[in-house]
């Protein structure tokens, strides 16, 4: 939210001043022109008009900021005519990244409703609104499709109609205040009508979302593909046997790791920022030395030394420092049993845990990294562990399964190469697929869970290909 914020508040700088050049201009105008001229030569003119116009416009530039200008242009002639896929995009994945885009293009035309009918009696008429609602949309969306600045998305004309009926029904609200001296309950349900239905349905699958045991995997947001006619094969030997797979938790526990750095290294806090969740302090030494402590909300940290440069562990005393190695990381008490302990290249330490999916147990995953300098203290430590705590087991597909439901188009179409254009992802007549492997792999979801996915690999067309389908039933 807080990137959201920043990327609003650059945009509406040159609106700001484009709004108030057009002010100081009225106001000249007023002051020196209009007001000095004789009563009978006057023409009668609207301020209030011509403050709402200068605002409109103001507004109109923004738009043109959001959807025009400063634009690549990677998606030449692309089309999305799926309604409300946007929507069932950001269910499957529950992203509310996802779903910002499809509430920005309602909201960014609920001020043309409200403008419209202020500054023109006639667009009083929902008719004409939409007629200009439907007419901007579809201006931008064809010269986002012909520039390759956007995708044409039949989401977006139904987003931004939507987004001009609420300020219409708002400017109504507003006006019917405005004429009753007061505010009529008729009138707030009727004009609110649409904001209210879309936030029950919004609490709506937050309830359903919270009831359920799982999250979403980001993998089943896609279309389903048109096989006819597509050639799929595979030289597989393909278990249609009923077979079961654990699903995990993961673990986040990053409390408290200021104050051990504190306690084990000495450390005292100078500063610290906060970044959506995310936390950044500041820390001292003894000797005077100034580290950054970062903490991930993500269950990661790092603390590096504002002056690092990784490798200052000298390999002329390795054992020496391998054994002061260790027993740092005994004395800070961080490390699983069965951690593995490695001399980098670099004169780095490294302890690291395999990931080991498949086990009907909690276990350990990651990395730590710690660089030592030659007097033996801390240059940097990196914590890169998290645990796996076993939930249970679930039903998934079998292997057939899944081979019958590439050969059904019931898969996501994934870019796997950024050389690859989209238009190539799109299984079509008389393709060649080649299915090769069917592995079992792990994908955590919306809710932290650690569940099993296929991955399948294989050949389109001659090339390398692969997609990831959900395991559990």
């Amino acid at each position: 939210m807080t990137e959201i914020f920043n990327n609003i508040r650059y945009l509406m700088l040159p609106v700001f001043m484009i709004i108030g050049i057009e002010y100081i201009l009225i106001a000249l105008y007023y002051f020196f022109y209009y007001r000095k001229k004789p009563s009978d030569q006057k023409k009668q003119i609207h301020i209030r008009k011509l403050f709402i116009g200068a605002v409109f416009i103001g507004y109109i530039i923004f738009v043109l900021e959001l959807t025009i200008f400063g634009r690549g242009t990677s998606h030449y002639l692309q089309m999305n005519l799926q309604p409300f896929s946007g929507y069932i995009d950001a269910w499957k994945k529950y992203s509310l990244r996802d779903l910002q885009n499809c509430i920005f293009n309602i909201l960014m035309f609920v001020p043309l409703g409200v403008f419209l009918p202020l500054m023109n009696s006639k667009f009083k008429k929902i008719k004409w609104l939409l007629l200009v609602v439907v007419s901007a949309t579809l201006s931008i969306e064809t010269y986002q499709t012909l520039s390759g600045s956007g995708i044409f998305e039949l989401d977006d004309l139904m987003n931004n109609l939507l987004g001009g009926i609420i300020g219409y029904q708002l400017y109504r609200l507003g006006a019917s205040i405005t004429h009753h001296k007061k505010v009529k309950i008729k009138s707030l349900v009727g004009n609110l009508a649409i904001p209210l239905l879309m936030g029950l349905i919004f609490v709506g699958m937050n309830i359903v979302y919270a009831q359920q045991e799982f999250g979403h995997l980001a993998i089943n947001a896609y279309t389903k593909s048109n096989m006819s006619d597509v050639h799929v094969s595979t030289s597989l030997e393909l278990s249609s046997l009923p077979t079961v797979a654990p699903v995990y938790r993961k673990i986040i526990k990053n409390d408290g790791v200021e104050d051990l750095l504190q306690q084990k290294l000495g450390f005292s806090e100078l500063s610290e920022q906060v970044y959506s969740g995310d936390r950044e302090i500041l820390l001292k030494d003894k000797a005077g030395f100034q580290y950054t402590l970062f903490i991930s909300s993500e269950g990661n940290w790092s603390l590096k030394e504002n002056n690092y440069t990784p490798g200052q562990t000298s390999f002329s005393g390795k054992e020496s420092m391998i054994v002061k190695a260790k027993a740092m990381m005994d004395d800070f008490g961080i490390l699983p049993q069965d951690a593995e302990m490695t001399v980098m290249e670099t004169g780095e330490f490294e302890w690291n845990l395999q990931d080991s999916p498949n086990l009907n147990t909690d276990y350990w995953t990651g990395d730590i990294l710690l660089d030592l300098k030659q007097d033996g203290s801390v240059s940097s430590l990196e914590y890169n562990l998290h645990k796996h705590q076993f939930k249970r087991e679930v039903n998934i597909l079998s292997p057939a399964e899944v081979y019958e439901r590439i050969k059904n188009g019931d898969f996501p179409q994934i870019k796997y190469n950024a050389l690859v254009n989209e238009e190539d992802l799109v299984i079509k007549q008389g393709d060649q697929l080649d299915i090769k492997l069917i592995e079992l792999s792990y994908m955590y979801d919306t809710k932290g869970f650690y569940q099993p996915i296929y991955k399948i690999s294989g050949k389109y067309n001659g090339n390398d290909w692969f997609t990831l389908i959900q395991a559990r039933q």
